[in-house]
């Protein structure tokens, strides 16, 4: 009986680097109309979760603006450049964060990408 393997362009992954947050092309495309987003730390599940803000939510005003994060979206990716929110995680993990690669999934209930800390690819 053959396993049949999961093609890379298919899964979700987010990327971690010293600077920045990466979404692949999979998990980018809940974000394609999106040019901000909330960023939450969950400490205990060891996920992040983000959000995005649409720009209705954006005009009615509906969350603080210092919970805001710029995303950047590119052909096939989508970035968040934070270096304190890469420090936060990286003195979670009790590791140095350089390049590494997350699944994530994205979660319709709660519209968020979630990504988990503890699946590294």
């Amino acid at each position: 009986m053959f396993e049949w393997f999961k093609s890379n362009t298919s899964t979700s992954i987010v990327t971690i680097y010293p600077t920045n947050l990466t979404l692949n092309s999979s998990a980018a495309e809940y974000f394609d109309d999106i040019r901000w987003c909330m960023i939450g730390l969950d400490k205990k599940t060891l996920k992040i979760a983000i959000r995005p803000v649409t720009k209705r939510e954006l005009d009615l005003k509906l969350y603080p603006t210092e919970n805001l994060h710029k995303l950047s979206v590119g052909k096939g990716y989508a970035r968040i450049s934070s270096k304190s929110i890469i420090s936060e995680v990286s003195s979670i993990l009790k590791e140095e964060i350089d390049s590494k690669k997350y699944i994530s999934h994205y979660d319709e209930k709660e519209k968020m990408l979630i990504v988990d800390l503890k699946k590294g690819v």
